[in-house]
């Protein structure tokens, strides 16, 4: 089973270096369904958060920014607020930007959603 930390903690371990050091090791993140963390380093005006991994550009569409986005129970600040910030997310796929370079498809709901059945369901008051 999987460990859980606040956003921020994973960023600097070897760990989440390793996993994001190469395209061929984000695949292998992705395939493990491993939580990975990156700075948020832009949220454009969809509401993307764009996130910095060392090998390629990362993207968080709107909808896969946060738990509720979808059904509207969490406002876009939770995602603007993220800007400059480390984030946790899973690998879902890879793409291409409009000028022809890979670009990972990440997801930080899918993480939230992961730790939630994961460790917080198993939680005894």
């Amino acid at each position: 089973m999987q460990k859980f930390f606040p956003e921020g903690v994973l960023l600097n371990t070897a760990a989440n270096r390793r996993l994001t050091q190469t395209a061929g090791a984000l695949a292998e993140a992705a395939m493990e369904q491993a939580v990975v963390e990156a700075r948020a380093v832009l949220c454009d005006s969809e509401h993307n958060l764009h996130v910095e991994l060392p090998c390629m550009e990362g993207i968080i569409p709107r909808e896969e920014g946060a738990e509720g986005i979808l059904e509207g129970t969490t406002r876009d600040i939770a995602l603007i607020s993220r800007v400059s910030k480390p984030v946790s997310f899973l690998i879902t796929g890879f793409d291409y930007t409009p000028d022809g370079k890979r670009r990972a498809i990440c997801s930080r709901r899918a993480a939230q959603e992961k730790c939630r059945h994961e460790y917080l369901a198993s939680l005894k008051p």
